[in-house]
């Protein structure tokens, strides 16, 4: 890194806050880079940051920017920006986060994890498998792995990294090896089209050098892999040639057998939910045995992997409700993370979902109708903008009540009222979930442990 940039010393970052900005901070600082950033406002992973010697500013001023070498912001983060422009006039260098992070990869042996859903847990999955087999990868996932304390840290062979789609910045890497989880109509306000979405992944695949690994049970990375020659395909249906079958829960693991073309390499267990948890172990499994690793080593780290934070993570019981946080916010995904959920047959499932962004609910109104199914009752609090402006008037309320035709236990519960009317609508024994890429998880935990067992209906 220092021969890339042999004359930064000092680097600020815009938005650091966010899960893959403060992970590209925690690998810089391991490279020895003076440090500073930004956000909008003080939260967890600002706090991280700053007790591991980061120096973070809460606001944005142009000031901030005074005596950087480099700035690297986000993709969250407006052209408009006060410290954006101050590096403008500054004529200080301005990388984008991915831009920066591809820099970081470069003389590694590159394993690059994208895809619409499931990408976070692939590649921590992915991560930690590595070094249980006794590698020192650099890693750098979307998320804080269960197992570990941090979302990115520094190696020295592999190095493991999310490689981010919603911006199409997964195209400043060229990986060794490449992983589509799956290509779902998302991040729609950014392509424009779907024809457009598609075009960026087969462009990322053209970036990887060796093999590109697909999901070829979903139809677009099938149609992705007809075109390219080094792609191999992993899935379900028999016409992948990696394979899990005979899958089944036995209430506390997942379990599939795994086959290369009609070879039988034995079976494989992980305490995570769902089929589609199943499929980001197909992916990971499909890696390793074209890398040579020894799969009963892998076996044996599949059933050490605790999960990802706020990936169907089971938190503490509060006034005698299970909660169960989710960061599902795609219809695909809240379809598939119900559907594991009811695997351990709760006696009632009660989920509180905040819709994420005005764009994503105007493209995917009618796909939110039928994803629900799997719940009892539907609470829909306010719509989490992140940044967007509404010209449309979008609202949660409306959006509740279309739900409401095609599923009768749904009501709208403003956010200023989660806190003292969540008890109205949850019995003891409730299992409650919240579903939101927002703040959801923060504001349903807060909501109950704010009730006592005594408002609890019996």
């Amino acid at each position: 890194m220092e021969k890339i940039l042999p004359f930064v010393k000092r680097i600020h970052l815009i938005g650091i806050g966010g899960i893959g900005m403060s992970g590209l901070a925690l690998l810089l600082k391991e490279k020895g880079f003076s440090l500073t950033g930004s956000d909008i406002k003080e939260s967890y992973n600002t706090l991280r940051l700053q007790q591991a010697g980061i120096k973070v500013a809460i606001g944005h001023n142009k000031n901030n920017v005074e005596g950087a070498d480099l700035v690297c912001y986000s993709s969250a983060v407006g052209e408009s920006n006060p410290e954006l422009e101050a590096a403008r006039i500054l004529g200080i260098k301005i990388f984008q986060r991915a831009e920066l992070l591809a820099l970081l990869c470069r003389g590694k042996k590159t394993i690059a994890i994208s895809g619409s859903h499931g990408k976070t847990t692939t590649s921590s999955l992915v991560a930690h498998c590595l070094l249980s087999l006794g590698y020192k990868p650099a890693v750098f996932v979307g998320g804080i792995p269960l197992n570990y304390e941090n979302n990115a840290w520094w190696g020295n062979d592999y190095f493991v990294v999310e490689a981010d789609e919603s911006d199409a910045s997964f195209l400043n890497f060229s990986p060794q090896y490449s992983i589509i989880t799956n290509i779902d109509y998302e991040h729609i306000a950014h392509y424009r089209t779907l024809d457009n979405l598609k075009n960026a992944f087969w462009r990322f695949s053209l970036n990887t050098e060796n093999k590109v690994i697909g999901c070829q049970d979903n139809v677009y990375v099938k149609e992705l892999g007809e075109r390219l020659d080094n792609f191999i395909s992993y899935g379900f249906g028999k016409d992948n040639l990696f394979r899990a079958q005979d899958i089944f829960f036995d209430g506390k693991n997942m379990h599939f057998n795994f086959f290369v073309g009609g070879s039988f390499y034995g079976e494989f267990s992980l305490p995570l939910l769902g089929r589609h948890n199943v499929s980001n172990a197909l992916a990971s499994l499909t890696l390793f045995f074209l890398l040579g690793f020894d799969l009963g080593k892998v076996k044996e780290a599949f059933l050490e992997f605790k999960g990802v934070k706020r990936r169907l993570q089971f938190k503490d019981t509060a006034a005698g409700v299970k909660f169960i946080d989710d960061y599902a916010h795609h219809p695909s995904e809240i379809k598939a993370t119900l559907e594991a959920v009811k695997m351990l047959k709760p006696q009632r499932l009660v989920g509180i979902f905040q819709p994420h962004r005005y764009s994503r609910l105007r493209n995917l109104y009618q796909n939110f109708y039928t994803c629900f199914h799997d719940l009892d009752l539907l609470i829909v609090t306010d719509i989490y903008s992140a940044g967007e402006n509404n010209p449309e008037k979008i609202n949660a309320q409306d959006f509740a009540q279309g739900i409401k035709k095609h599923k009768k236990e749904v009501i709208y519960l403003p956010q200023e009222r989660l806190k003292e009317e969540l008890h109205s609508y949850i019995e003891g024994g409730d299992w409650v979930i919240a579903l939101g890429a927002g703040n959801i998880n923060q504001l349903t935990e807060d909501a109950l442990k704010s009730i006592g067992e005594t408002k609890i209906k019996a």
